[in-house]
């Protein structure tokens, strides 16, 4: 298992449009991959999943992946979401 806390910067938080850069993103791995915010969880591959956990900005979110590529996974899935600034 991997895991890293990254913050959400944009000011908008992450809306449907960047949460599905996400999800095709996190699509890309074999590897389960969670966001967990303030005591919720959702797959990073489901753009419904994501929208319910209501990542606004200053947001901590914790990233957790477990599989063949759970390392990968995680180090690109908390770059994205650090560098989406709209």
């Amino acid at each position: 298992m991997a895991e890293t806390t990254v913050t959400i910067a944009s000011p908008g938080g992450l809306r449907v449009r960047p949460a599905s850069r996400i999800v095709q993103e996190a699509q890309g791995y074999v590897s389960d991959i969670m966001f967990l915010v303030d005591g919720k969880e959702a797959s990073a591959k489901s753009l419904f999943s994501l929208q319910m956990l209501e990542m606004s900005h200053g947001k901590e979110v914790v990233i957790v992946a477990k599989g063949h590529d759970e390392q990968t996974a995680v180090e690109a899935m908390a770059k994205l979401v650090e560098s989406i600034v709209l």
